[in-house]
């Protein structure tokens, strides 16, 4: 009878397992395979060996892709880190929280396509540039979006404005479950202000930050999106990062080999990054 159960208890799990082998092990290894062929998605593969590999790092374009999806990332560590946790802390106590969470949390309902049409809106030559130009700021007159570079930082910045609802309940949620009495001493010792929570409050909140991290960092690898939405990679290939590279090289110019080698190298500066942080993160808590 036991074992009867213990098997029906494995039936219930078998659905996910059955998805997860056939859409993310059996398309990873099929990837993995293609990456080493000139495959162009219609005729017969043909084993390159590591070609796809070396004509990816002699690409000026991908070495352009690879630079700006480390702004991505770099940005990602300060810009959706540092703000959502400021402002938790500033709507924690706050009477208007609730109101506050919800103005800061409605952007990220939208989807990603809706949110960069509304960035194209307001940038376009009748949005904020005309308006600055009116105000006298006339070399801020122009569609920033075809700005080789500039156009980069806008899409950061509107990631930013769109994805910070999460972070913020995540923060908000941390700092009310950390128990008070750790802070009631430190209040007692003399600590306030910021030497509050560097010593107390930060360190306590720390499982929340390295998710919030993790997070932050894994999406901004794999922004894509508000990207194609907004510049396509253009102006001249200038804002594309490597999910965007992987992207149009596989499904705009139908080279399905190289675009394959792209995803894997993507995938795993990801996993060694992932696990690189995560294992720095907890060794504390490992050993």
């Amino acid at each position: 009878m036991w074992k009867k159960r213990k098997w029906q208890s494995y039936l219930y799990i078998m659905p996910a397992v059955l998805i997860v082998l056939v859409f993310f092990i059996t398309s990873t290894i099929f990837t993995i395979i293609t990456s080493f062929t000139d495959w162009d998605g219609i005729s017969q593969m043909n084993f390159i060996g590591l070609d796809n590999y070396v004509q990816m790092f002699q690409d000026p374009y991908f070495i352009q892709s690879m630079l700006n999806t480390l702004i991505w990332v770099l940005a990602a560590l300060i810009l959706p880190v540092m703000l959502p946790l400021i402002l938790a802390i500033m709507l924690q106590k706050s009477r208007f929280g609730t109101i506050f969470k919800n103005i800061f949390y409605l952007p990220n309902t939208i989807a990603p396509t809706i949110g960069a049409l509304i960035i194209m809106s307001l940038l376009s030559t009748y949005g904020i540039p005309k308006l600055l130009g009116m105000m006298g700021f006339e070399s801020l007159d122009t569609y920033w979006l075809n700005i080789p570079y500039v156009n980069t930082f806008v899409m950061i910045i509107a990631g930013v404005w769109q994805g910070i609802g999460t972070n913020l309940i995540l923060f908000i949620v941390g700092l009310n479950n950390i128990p008070p009495d750790p802070i009631e001493a430190a209040k007692i010792d003399g600590a306030s202000g910021f030497s509050l929570y560097k010593n107390v409050v930060f360190p306590l909140l720390k499982p929340t930050l390295v998710i919030v991290l993790l997070m932050s960092i894994i999406n901004s690898f794999k922004v894509f999106d508000s990207i194609w939405m907004m510049t396509k990679g253009g102006p001249y290939r200038t804002s594309e990062t490597l999910a965007v590279t992987m992207y149009k090289e596989t499904f705009v110019n139908g080279n399905y080999g190289y675009g394959s080698a792209v995803a894997v190298v993507l995938s795993l500066i990801v996993l060694v990054i992932s696990w690189f942080y995560l294992k720095r993160t907890f060794k504390g808590e490992m050993e």
